[in-house]
């Protein structure tokens, strides 16, 4: 990821967005029959429903794929510079994007579905509206953007390599700043609005109030966390690691469950549906589903190589996963 951030710097990225607005109809198909060994690996919790082409991307690729909170749309963001809207059963909205080159780390909507928020590797999370303005850019971190929240009051929260959470009024001010050892890679916020969770690359998660105030600390023992979410009804934090586990925390800190994914190997994502059911994602290439005690229930083999990402949509039925070469697969569970 370092070198990532140097080659972004030293471009001296300044950002000449431009949107385009496509056929609800398009979307580059990709053939979706699956392999023998795909068919082996997949039980029956999967229903695969379309593979589609999201990104262009390759080798040490960012991606992320998140679904809005009325579940009509999907946000996907990526290393190509690109931002990009689909429908859940994947047909291209719009995508956004940025001249000359800047990454993006990640990606958010707003809790109303109105706006989202991109996090930039150029220093700067923007926030957009749904025709493609910018309306408004926030800086004040020293190197790139990992992650942003818009909160429920449109102020903003954002997290970077440098190792420091910004907080934001919703005029663009900077009100609060917090520091943690190590870099804040990856923040959800509690359904309520009222937790945020920032996660550290030293296996740490970071709770805090809307407002910066601190809450409680998580050591989750993982190594550098790959992707962190709330659970549906708040009630839990999973966390996806390099030690090859994904882990469920309550909100007091007490470890849950701890999801054996990889022997040797990282777990990219980890997502709970409102079932309690657990998807993650890892870079054998391997979509796995599991419950709250930890029993493996399925896996789905896309053959698509290294996967980075994956979401659930609120009815807990639908998701999206992501490959680092940029295909997605929508599924459903059965």
């Amino acid at each position: 990821m370092k070198k990532h951030v140097l080659t972004s710097l030293a471009l001296g990225l300044t950002f000449g967005l431009s949107v385009t607005t496509l056929p609800a109809s398009f979307g580059a198909e990709v053939n979706s029959q699956k392999s023998t060994d795909s068919q082996k690996q997949s039980g029956t919790k999967f229903q695969e429903i379309r593979i589609y082409q999201g990104h262009g991307l390759v080798a040490e690729s960012l991606l992320r794929i998140v679904y809005s909170r009325n579940g009509q749309l999907i946000l996907s963001s990526g290393s190509d510079g690109m931002a990009k809207i689909f429908t859940p059963d994947g047909k291209l909205v719009r995508e956004f994007n940025g001249k000359p080159f800047a990454m993006h780390f990640s990606g958010t909507f707003s809790f109303d579905g109105k706006r989202f928020v991109t996090s930039g590797y150029d220093g700067i999370a923007r926030i957009w509206d749904m025709n493609g303005k910018v309306v408004s850019e926030l800086k004040g971190h020293s190197s790139g953007v990992t992650d942003a929240i818009i909160l429920n009051d449109g102020g903003t929260v954002s997290s970077s390599d440098d190792g420091t959470v910004l907080f934001f009024a919703a005029n663009g001010k900077q009100i609060n700043k917090v520091e943690e050892p190590g870099v804040s890679r990856r923040m959800d916020i509690s359904p309520d609005g009222n937790v945020i969770a920032v996660s550290q690359d030293i296996g740490t998660i970071t709770l805090l109030t809307p407002a910066g105030k601190f809450v409680r600390q998580i050591k989750t023992e993982q190594g550098r966390l790959n992707d962190l979410h709330f659970s549906p009804d708040g009630k839990y934090v999973v966390s996806a690691g390099f030690d090859g586990t994904a882990r469920v925390f309550s909100l007091d800190g007490k470890q849950v469950d701890v999801l054996k994914v990889l022997k040797n190997g990282w777990v990219t994502g980890a997502v709970m549906n409102k079932n309690n059911l657990i998807a993650t994602v890892s870079d054998d290439g391997i979509l796995r589903l599991w419950d709250l005690k930890a029993n493996l229930l399925d896996s789905y083999n896309p053959n698509l190589g290294r996967l980075a990402t994956v979401a659930f949509s609120p009815n807990g039925k639908d998701l999206t996963i992501g490959a680092y070469n940029g295909t997605f697969v929508h599924l459903q569970l059965k």
